[in-house]
């Protein structure tokens, strides 16, 4: 696939996708009604209301939801790098290096998720896991310019907002939409927009990286490093 160079190229790439995945958004959105429990609406062949019927709402599916989840949240996170019995010492402790390494990369995302008012990346992926079937997030591992610090930003995406085409060898392209406020904008793109909120689009694909906002580039097609989209996206299984 050659890399989008367009914004009409990019948007008709994730309209076509949208399109695809009509059902399964559509399913997500019957969920959401799930979850927070609206009211039963008893209903005609044709979908028209019925009124006048005694209607219950049973709150079994916000049960298992919270039940579910709350296995998740209490299951224990174990990392461990295997290494031979046989391995010498150099190894064994290169191993245990990379565990604690592994460790302290969760422990910065989760205070970066702190600092933006945001849930944990295991309560996050796990309120998506249970609520959508789905779980996505963002991994980017880089040092920024003028720092000598590695940072760790893996940001979790709701999969309902959230395009993406599959090849052989796993994601051809990824991007996801958010409304951000005019102040968040500004702080994280430095550019000023109309109007209280708008729309954010991140895009990944193979080789680049753009970033759309308001239908304009606030970040055009750019070459990354990182050969594939640092995106994940799986369905959840019958054992999460």
């Amino acid at each position: 696939m050659n890399s989008p160079d367009s914004i009409e190229d990019i948007l008709s790439l994730i309209a076509a996708a949208e399109t695809d995945s009509l059902a399964l958004r559509t399913r997500m959105e019957d969920d959401w009604d799930l979850y927070i429990l609206t009211p039963y609406q008893p209903t005609d062949e044709a979908g028209a209301a019925l009124n006048g019927y005694e209607a219950y709402t049973t709150t079994a599916s916000r049960n298992f939801f919270d039940k579910v989840l709350d296995a998740l949240l209490r299951a224990e996170l174990l990392i461990s790098i295997k290494v031979p019995d046989d391995a010498p010492d150099a190894e064994r402790e290169a191993a245990q290096k990379g565990t604690q390494f592994l460790l302290g990369a969760l422990a910065e995302t989760d205070r970066r998720q702190e600092r933006r008012g945001e849930p944990s990346l295991r309560e996050a992926l796990g309120f998506y896991a249970c609520l959508r079937g789905w779980v996505a997030m963002r991994a980017l591992v880089y040092t920024p310019k003028g720092s000598k610090d590695v940072r760790f930003e893996v940001t979790p995406w709701d999969p309902l907002h959230m395009t993406w085409a599959e090849g052989p060898d796993g994601l051809i392209w990824a991007a996801y939409k958010r409304r951000v406020t005019k102040s968040q904008i500004q702080a994280e793109y430095g550019i000023a927009v109309t109007g209280e909120e708008t729309e954010v689009i991140d895009w990944w694909d193979e080789e680049r990286n753009a970033v759309i906002i308001g239908g304009e580039f606030a970040k055009p097609p750019t070459k990354h490093q990182f050969g594939r989209p640092p995106v994940y996206i799986n369905a959840v299984g019958s054992m999460p």
